[in-house]
């Protein structure tokens, strides 16, 4: 009997999570339609509540899903684990991982900027007229790129490598028991 009630609390706490996890995608989906929507129709600055709207809920879900005792190991663009060994060759290659994953983050950002910018000419995160309209998209387009991948870059790093260390933390503690 005892064992049937410990299986009814993880399934439902798996069936919870779930529920959670599928309410927070199509909030963030109907945030980002609204969101494009709005920068179409009025411009780049009236999708102040959207944008914090998502960001909140981000930073919320990741505090909560961080207090928890798990680690969510970095992975590379196709979804494998990176290694987890803290001397100088695993390090490479996570490096070498967060910087492809940036610099492919950067452009699908980018191109989605440049993308807007061509539906509503008041849309912009950058405004570098070079002349021409080719020149111009290219330009603001590469500089987007930058910025974005090197945001990207820093966001991967420091989460990236502040996980690996709890988890090798976390390994060399299981060994000490």
């Amino acid at each position: 009997m005892k064992n049937n009630a410990v299986k009814s609390d993880e399934r439902t706490a798996k069936i919870t999570g779930r529920a959670a996890a599928v309410t927070l995608i199509l909030l963030w989906a109907a945030l980002v339609i609204v969101g494009i929507y709005k920068t179409v129709k009025y411009g780049a600055g009236s999708t102040t509540e959207e944008i914090l709207l998502f960001l909140g809920s981000l930073l919320v879900f990741l505090i909560l899903k961080h207090r928890k005792e798990t680690v969510d190991l970095p992975k590379d663009f196709f979804g494998r684990p990176l290694p987890t060994a803290p001397d100088g060759k695993d390090k490479r290659v996570r490096i070498k991982a967060y910087v492809v994953d940036s610099l492919l983050n950067g452009v699908l950002l980018a191109a989605l900027n440049v993308g807007l910018n061509q539906l509503n000419r008041n849309f912009s995160f950058t405004t570098i007229d070079c002349g021409s309209v080719f020149l111009t998209i290219l330009v603001n387009g590469a500089m987007d790129i930058a910025v974005i991948s090197a945001v990207f870059m820093l966001i991967n790093y420091i989460w990236g490598e502040h996980n690996i260390k709890k988890y090798n933390a976390m390994l060399a503690e299981e060994d000490e028991v």
